[in-house]
């Protein structure tokens, strides 16, 4: 059977038309249920652009609240009451990094009100627990609603599984190799070099020839959080973090990197001098190198004290009222500073 070009015509119009219609009926009925449902970051954006001269962006550590607190504002909500002259409002997702920021980030429209972005520096997520996190797939998956196509094709890239997908089994096996090989080279004497190494040896041992577990168990916690060194030419979140530079720099946005309060006492006490100095120097080394590319550094990695911190048997950037009061002061007091000198120039 002989197919004309005419009948070639029509069937593929056929089909641009049923891809058209598509599109307008899941942009029209379905796209903002399920984006406030899956990609509620974005969602938010697209309100709280065109209201806001300064956006706040971060995860869990935004809005967790303990049990205990009277004061049950976010840290966001804290900085806005704290800023003059300026409004914000913050956005954020529980285990979010600057992966995932970065679709979000671009989505900003250069037409809209935001001309200042605060962004979480999460230190533990530049280590190998969270690079290679069980749930990375998942966060995969949202990032799907994030991306600048049109929105039945993101649609379909989450429900048809077009996305980077690492499965927890292969992801755990790569932390565990980083574990096991990944050298911590210091020139001071370092007498465990790995973090399984670190982990290994006996911390807490009692009398009865027994080892205080629980104690020893959230010690090791703190040095697979903590007992890394970033590597500026391969850590993947140094590229997101840099791209995000890059994106502020094009949109005429100035970056602010919140550097979020670690337990550093409770590191100190657990595993010793040795986890704190390499707290000190990854903290150090981001201070640095992005400063040098303009963002205002917010430096909260040690003003944080112990006692303020969340859950007691785990690394933790969760706060109570005192320790998200201290986070969005400091927070405050860069916005405020950046704020007065624009007045003074103008």
């Amino acid at each position: 059977m002989k197919i004309s070009i005419k009948h070639i015509f029509f069937k593929s119009l056929a089909i641009v038309l049923t891809i058209a219609i598509s599109h307008f009926v899941y942009k029209t009925i379905y796209w903002e249920p399920e984006l406030k449902d899956q990609g509620n970051m974005l969602f938010k954006l697209r309100e709280f652009q065109w209201h806001n001269d300064i956006i706040y962006i971060g995860e869990s550590s935004n809005y967790w609240i303990s049990p205990a607190d009277e004061d049950k504002r976010t840290i966001s909500e804290m900085v806005n009451d704290s800023i003059e002259g300026q409004r914000l409002s913050g956005m954020q997702s529980p285990a979010f990094h600057a992966g995932m920021y970065l679709p979000i980030i671009e989505n900003i429209d250069t037409r809209s009100r935001v001309k200042q972005l605060v962004v979480t520096m999460n230190l533990r997520s530049f280590g190998q627990p969270w690079i290679y996190s069980g749930s990375e797939n998942s966060l995969q998956r949202t990032k799907c609603f994030y991306q600048s196509y049109a929105p039945l094709y993101n649609r379909m890239c989450a429900a048809l599984g077009f996305y980077y997908n690492p499965q927890a089994d292969a992801q755990e096996k790569k932390m565990l190799h980083c574990f096991e090989f990944d050298t911590l080279k210091v020139d001071f004497p370092l007498k465990y070099n790995t973090i399984k190494s670190w982990c290994d040896v006996v911390k807490f041992p009692l009398p009865d020839g027994t080892e205080d577990f629980p104690k020893r168990q959230l010690a090791d916690h703190y040095i697979k959080a903590y007992a890394f060194q970033i590597d500026v030419e391969n850590n993947i979140r140094i590229k997101d973090f840099d791209k995000i530079v890059e994106i502020c720099k094009a949109k005429n946005i100035q970056l602010y990197y919140n550097i979020l309060g670690e337990n550093v006492q409770w590191a100190d006490s657990l595993v010793g001098s040795e986890l704190v100095y390499f707290m000190k120097a990854n903290r150090d080394l981001l201070m640095e190198r992005y400063s040098k590319k303009g963002v205002i550094m917010i430096d909260n990695l040690e003003e944080v004290p112990g006692d303020y911190f969340g859950e007691k048997d785990w690394t933790t950037e969760h706060y109570n009222q005192y320790g998200r009061l201290i986070v969005a002061k400091n927070v405050a007091k860069a916005l405020n500073k950046a704020f007065e000198l624009k007045s003074l120039k103008n």
